[in-house]
Parts: structure tokens; C-alpha cells; sequence
């Protein structure tokens, strides 16, 4: 999912050549929009968003398990994690 220049258009381009932006955008391209020459919004598809979101996601969840384990939490034993999983989804093992 890289951005690149030519992928930076005015609002009035877009308006006009609205599924040529969509076909670029399933392809998985994202879309810099402008307005009076200045970033307005950015395009992409329902896929790459949630793509993006799913690694965010991902990213700050590591984070925060560093950040625990340099403070001292070593979390918890493996059978524990799965018994704690499995009581929540109310499944038995």
C-alpha cells in the first residue's frame, strides 16, 4: 500500500472521472484528494482500509506487550491464556 505522487488529484478530476478512480482503488491503490490545491482527503478501498486497521490493530497490540514485559508483567502461562480464551467463549476443552 504505497502512496505515490501520481496518485494525487483535484477534487474536480475525481468528481468527473469517478469510476477510473474507483477501478484504481480496487486495484488497491490509495488516492490523495485536493482542494484549492491542498490535501482534502484520502481514497481507498473498503479492503485496503480494513487491511490497514487489521495491522494498526496488530502494531498497537505489540506495543502495549512490550511495554508490559519491560515493566516487569511476564505475562501468564500458555495453559492459563487458553483456559481464560476458552471461559470467555464459553467453550470447553
Amino acid at each position: 500500500m504505497q502512496h505515490l505522487t501520481r496518485d494525487t488529484y483535484p477534487l474536480s478530476h475525481f468528481r468527473q472521472n469517478t469510476s477510473e478512480h474507483l477501478q484504481r482503488l480496487k486495484e488497491g491503490r490509495v488516492e490523495t484528494i485536493t482542494q484549492n490545491g491542498k490535501a482534502a482527503m484520502v481514497a481507498m478501498s473498503p479492503e485496503t482500509y480494513d487491511a490497514m486497521a487489521i495491522e494498526l490493530e496488530r502494531s498497537l497490540l505489540w506495543d502495549q506487550a512490550i511495554s508490559r514485559f519491560d515493566a516487569g508483567d511476564k505475562g501468564m502461562d500458555a495453559r492459563e491464556a487458553i483456559d481464560q480464551v476458552a471461559a470467555r467463549l464459553k467453550r470447553k476443552l
